[in-house]
């Protein structure tokens, strides 16, 4: 096996430069998921890029399956010479919004050895890594097959890797986010959207003994605040931390002489490890209860679930995880470190499928935010890393 890795060569100059040319491509295919912003692009477009590149390939089966209109998944396999173990690779296309940075967000550019753009680190790297990796491999097929997932709305719903793994598997998968070279994440957390709602009654505002729903709600918040500091952060996982909160949006009422009849917030909770959204629903429950005894003996208030996405911990890895260490090594001089984080991804559906996952990528930062960016240098280092695992893993 030593053999297979130590036979893959760097990327030359040329790679190089090929690879930062794809990268500044993908990072200019508005790719936003309209589950954010009703009436975005999606993955269209940047899946019959991709599509066309890797069809191009010589050996490369490609697929474009649409799981809604509009919205396809890609995937490219690699054909093994022999019977070796077949890997996955699971890549989102789909990006968050640029509403802040609408100018120059599609517009790739340097900053030294960083390229700055929308969805540049998350997920477009990955993206054009997990090209070059299948051009390589194409070029030379290793024992096993290789599967190159582009998936669709992994910032959403995930319909694109839920709707994967009805008929896919494989024998491991390595779904690839920017948590930076020299890592491999082995668990993070889950989370909930909700949507907190509390009806009152529309009254004139002259009205002193109104149900106020934004009286009530206020405490609510400041309840949801206390399970963040008095339960969430007490018990904080030591690999993935304290499970997350924040409150996202309000809408309600009329006008300003009219107490609100219904007001809606909405908000997020994590689930480490060991837990589920249950566990988060009861407390938030108990919290109402408590406010309806304590202050406000007719409060009508409603926990809706929007989304609920299982914790990640990785299961029957090892062998990829070893693999994907050892080639770390190789390339960087050091091995992985197996860590666990407070974010949530598609490993959890793939895991979830019984297909052993683990995750990696290149370093970036800003994530989802104004001027993202990705070391280009890493996202080499990514191709070379992968390609060695799978020759290592694929046997």
């Amino acid at each position: 096996m030593t053999q297979h890795t130590d036979a893959v060569a760097p990327l030359s100059p040329a790679e190089h430069a090929e690879l930062e040319a794809l990268l500044c491509q993908l990072v200019a295919i508005n790719s936003i998921n309209p589950w954010i912003i009703p009436g975005a692009p999606a993955e269209g477009e940047i899946a019959a890029f991709v599509a066309e590149r890797l069809a191009a390939l010589p050996g490369v089966a490609v697929n474009v399956e649409e799981v809604a209109p509009g919205r396809p998944n890609v995937l490219a396999r690699v054909a093994g010479t022999a019977t070796g173990r077949h890997l996955a690779l699971n890549v989102h296309t789909d990006t968050v919004d640029c509403a802040s940075w609408p100018e120059t967000a599609l517009r790739p550019r340097r900053d030294g050895e960083n390229l700055i753009g929308l969805g540049v680190a998350d997920n477009k790297a990955q993206c054009a890594a997990l090209i070059a990796l299948v051009r390589r491999l194409a070029a030379n097929p290793p024992a096993g097959d290789v599967t190159a997932i582009f998936a669709a709305d992994e910032e959403g719903p995930s319909i694109g890797s839920r709707e994967l793994v009805k008929t896919f598997t494989a024998d491991a998968c390595i779904v690839l986010e920017p948590f930076g070279i020299g890592q491999a994440c082995v668990l993070h957390q889950g989370f909930g959207s909700l949507e907190l709602v509390v009806r009152g009654a529309a009254a004139h505002g002259l009205v002193d003994d109104a149900p106020d729903a934004g009286v009530q709600l206020a405490e609510l918040v400041l309840g949801l605040a206390a399970i963040d500091r008095e339960i969430l952060a007490p018990r904080a996982h030591p690999r993935t931390g304290k499970a997350f909160f924040h409150t996202a949006w309000l809408r309600g009422g009329t006008d300003y002489g009219t107490y609100p009849a219904e007001l809606t917030l909405g908000f997020e909770m994590g689930t480490n490890p060991g837990e589920t959204l249950a566990d988060r629903l009861r407390e938030i429950e108990a919290m109402i209860a408590a406010v309806r005894v304590r202050s406000h003996p007719t409060l009508d208030a409603e926990v809706l679930v929007k989304l609920e996405n299982d914790p990640f911990t990785a299961v029957g890895h090892e062998t990829l995880l070893e693999t994907f260490s050892d080639a770390t090594n190789v390339v960087t001089g050091a091995p992985a470190e197996a860590i666990g984080v407070n974010t949530w991804t598609d490993a959890a559906i793939m895991q979830g499928a019984g297909i052993p996952t683990i995750m990696c990528g290149a370093t970036g930062g800003g994530f989802h935010g104004i001027d993202e960016w990705v070391s280009v240098p890493s996202v080499a280092q990514l191709v070379e890393i992968l390609e060695r695992c799978a020759r290592r893993f694929c046997v």
